[in-house]
């Protein structure tokens, strides 16, 4: 006769070989149905026990978990059959073990332990309305809805005890992700962790900081821990963002509304801009683009840092600010003349209001 280690899953009799090799039958019994069970909250993401997690995870119109497609009377009839099956494990095997005194022998742990495996198959093989792998796919969906009710509604199908593996494999994923995608669901998932668990996402947001050279992981980690940024690790932080700065005289912005590589990555950085430490550093970044005399990194500027670049602006380049705006003035260039009018501060605006009169006469006079 074959060994009961030989006829059952591998992970089925890891959980019961301590107890059933020691002859601990009755534990044994206990430990396969405590295994099942576990697998049963796993695929459904019902938190019960008994027969109520049977009930949740197998009755009803639309189960959690489904052991065929239920199109037929036949086959609603099998899913029916493995509901009372499984709650027949409860009822006549688990709970009086757990509340009687009971001394089984090999004979009884053998056939018990068997009918559980066959269960086990039937439930491991059948279609559970979770797995990571699936939310991994409805989070990369191009149909994805990008709202936070919809991300709520998909973070509310993860059991509790898979959360922060959850977020986990989210995180490692993120660059295969969409990025409005993956803050929509990050901001749905992130506040159902607790602070044990933030903690831990948080360490390793630092560490992969320290470390990567990926603009899309970086663009990704501001993106998603916007709100959060002063929570990352300091030297992570200036590191990620001394990164960033180095991008900027690099970001241009094209006529038609196209963007180069590095001002697709340095247009993210706006989002934690004001949170940056690395201010001087910003200042000098924004001031080269400017001085540029090339229109396309002047115009990637006033379109995405416009609004900041005086809240940067340092005592040491002051009057160099104000050449810049008074040459691009002079020489017609459209792009300053936005920023001047759009963006400088009221109280500077005046001393420049001889070239923005010069701007518009030379404007006027353009034959386009």
């Amino acid at each position: 006769m074959a060994s009961l280690k030989d006829l059952i899953d591998e992970k089925l009799w890891d959980s019961i070989k301590r107890n059933y090799l020691a002859e601990s039958y009755t534990n044994a019994i206990l430990d396969s149905i405590q295994f099942i069970g576990d697998l049963i909250r796993e695929k459904s993401g019902v938190a019960g026990d008994g027969n109520t997690l049977i009930g949740t995870a197998f009755g009803g119109t639309n189960p959690k978990i489904k052991v065929n497609n239920l199109r037929t009377e036949s086959e609603k009839n099998v899913q029916k059959g493995i509901e009372s099956l499984l709650r027949g494990v409860y009822s006549a095997f688990r709970n009086p073990r757990s509340h009687s005194k009971y001394e089984d022998d090999e004979t009884a742990a053998f056939e018990i332990i068997i009918l559980i495996n066959h269960l086990l198959k039937l439930v491991d093989q059948s279609k559970g309305r979770f797995t990571i792998d699936l939310f991994l796919k409805r989070v990369i969906d191009s149909d994805f809805v990008q709202t936070h009710k919809y991300a709520d509604l998909l973070v509310s199908d993860i059991p509790v005890g898979k959360r922060l593996e959850v977020a986990i494999e989210v995180f490692q994923k993120k660059e295969e992700c969409y990025i409005h995608n993956l803050k929509y669901i990050w901001t749905s998932l992130y506040k159902t962790l607790n602070e044990n668990e933030n903690r831990e996402i948080l360490e390793m947001v630092s560490e992969e900081l320290r470390f990567t050279d990926s603009y899309p992981s970086i663009i990704r980690c501001i993106a998603i821990f916007e709100k959060a940024w002063d929570q990352i690790d300091e030297d992570a932080r200036l590191r990620a963002e001394n990164k960033m700065i180095k991008l900027i005289p690099q970001a241009t912005l094209n006529r038609d509304g196209g963007t180069n590589a590095a001002g697709t990555y340095a247009s993210w950085f706006t989002s934690i801009i004001n949170k940056s430490s690395l201010r001087e550093k910003i200042s000098y970044a924004i001031y080269e683009s400017l001085s540029s005399h090339e229109e396309d990194k002047q115009r990637f500027i006033v379109h995405h840092y416009g609004e900041y670049i005086e809240s940067f602006e340092d005592r040491s380049v002051h009057q160099s600010l104000l050449v810049i705006l008074k040459d691009g003035l002079l020489q017609g260039n459209s792009v300053i003349f936005h920023y001047v009018k759009n963006y400088l501060s009221r109280d500077k605006e005046p001393l420049l209001q001889k070239e923005i009169e010069k701007y518009k006469i030379l404007d006027d006079d353009l034959p386009f």
